[in-house]
């Protein structure tokens, strides 16, 4: 049975998460991407978390967020400062449906890749701009990164403790968000092509697209001139809200209780039948009034309990509850391994990676289903598929380009990401722990 975007040519010249994280769901749809690489100027990602933390021979090809990113893509490399190069991506714009990209509208134009420049090429075709803060307007040359975004979005100023500065997420939630709503409009571009025959140009905005998550802050202003304060995780409602200690270093649940009767069951279940009688807790208002109070009394009971129990016994109460998974946790989770959640894909035998389970999907189409994970491509890998097949170069054209540094199958300068030694690491603070018998734990639960 065909992929649902089975016959869709897409071009991707795309850096770390936006654009790359959009294209991967729509290469699970079945679509062709062809990620376009410089050897010039290595992709971060490709340096960035190596496997087994092994920055020997060439590393570049061994970078597990770019690995996450670029699943089911083809690969190819191309020095767009090289007029072949740019004659090259063009050729290439001019078979494709659709060319995304998330470079700064003045990079867009000083390579000559507008939209109104392209048209030209393909005249149905549909062109992704994913910028931090959109194509057009004053903010729109500025460089964007996660952290700006998310600060500039809103988001930032509304998370954080009471009392305190904004804090922002560890990941960088803005690409995530943009790329959730890339998907969206590019879909719906296509099917505007397909009742017209028309394509077009869609211009995504990161910022923009992070502050629609939070349209209740943009509206109580807007209503009421209330700006927010920030709450920690706390609610405006209810009480009890948060995310309390539990057994274990590191371990926590979280919960949250909306009427008198959960309040009962939250008693009931940690045997604390004297907080149900105290007056300072005896309705949702109470409760809410009080919170810091009862805040202070939960933590060091829950601190007795193992966070997966609690969870349990608070679930089957009626309370919503979940305790706070970490990496490990996610990945050996019995409810996403039930649900295919993780898929194992195998890697190019030079990379020396094995068999690795990916996170998948989080949608199923039960007539359409996605397509069979293959791992995201080495510097270069299909540069013979895709120009040789695609455009038909020739042997010795491609030798030629080779030989100028148009196309390539490793960076010019390769610099490997240099950190310090895992112990060191836990040391400084910049992660929690590491396992070391950690192959052996995923060959277990992930049998190849």
């Amino acid at each position: 049975m065909p992929a649902p975007l089975e016959g869709i040519r897409i071009i991707e010249m795309g850096q770390l998460i936006a654009i790359p994280f959009a294209m991967k769901m729509l290469a699970d749809m079945g679509a062709q991407v062809i990620r376009l690489e410089s050897t010039g100027r290595l992709e971060s990602y490709r340096g960035d978390s190596v496997y087994q933390n092994d920055i020997s021979g060439e590393f570049w090809n061994k970078g597990a967020n770019f690995y996450e990113q670029n699943r089911n893509k083809l690969g190819i490399t191309l020095d767009l400062a090289q007029p072949q190069g740019l004659a090259i991506l063009e050729e290439l714009i001019s078979v494709s449906d659709i060319f995304a990209e998330n470079f700064t509208p003045r990079v867009i134009k000083n390579f000559g890749l507008e939209y109104e420049d392209l048209k030209k090429l393909k005249p149905d075709l549909i062109m992704v701009s994913s910028t931090g803060y959109g194509f057009y307007g004053p903010w729109a040359n500025f460089g964007a990164t996660g952290p700006a975004t998310e600060g500039a979005a809103g988001l930032a100023y509304q998370t954080g403790y009471i009392g305190g500065s904004p804090v922002m997420a560890e990941i960088p939630y803005t690409d995530y968000t943009s790329g959730e709503h890339t998907v969206f409009a590019v879909m719906a571009a296509l099917m505007h092509r397909l009742r017209t025959g028309n394509g077009q140009f869609v211009d995504v905005s990161q910022t923009q697209a992070t502050s629609s998550t939070i349209p209740e802050v943009l509206m109580d202003y807007s209503a009421n001139g209330r700006s927010g304060e920030r709450m920690g995780n706390q609610d405006v409602a209810m009480a009890p809200h948060g995310c309390y200690p539990c057994q274990g270093d590191d371990r926590w649940v979280t919960f949250a209780v909306a009427t008198d009767d959960e309040w009962l069951a939250l008693c009931k279940v940690l045997e604390q039948a004297g907080w149900a009688i105290d007056p300072r807790f005896e309705d949702a208002i109470s409760r809410w009034q009080n919170r810091n109070e009862l805040d202070a009394l939960i933590g060091p009971v829950t601190n007795s309990w193992n966070a997966h129990e609690l969870m349990t016994a608070l679930q089957q109460a009626g309370v919503a509850a979940g305790a706070v998974l970490d990496s490990k946790d996610l990945l050996f989770d019995p409810h996403l391994m039930e649900r295919d959640f993780y898929e194992v894909v195998n890697h190019h035998e030079s990379t020396g990676i094995p068999p690795l389970p990916y996170a998948s999907r989080p949608w199923k189409l039960s007539e359409t289903p996605a397509v069979k994970g293959r791992a995201a491509p080495l510097m270069g890998q299909h540069n013979s598929q895709v120009l040789g097949e695609l455009l038909g170069k020739t042997a010795d054209e491609m030798t030629t380009l080779e030989e100028l540094g148009i196309i390539g199958y490793g960076p010019t300068t390769p610099r490997p990401v240099q950190r310090p030694p895992l112990e060191e690491q836990v040391r400084q603070g910049r992660m929690q722990r590491f396992e070391t018998d950690f192959e052996k734990q995923v060959r277990r639960a992930f049998p190849s």
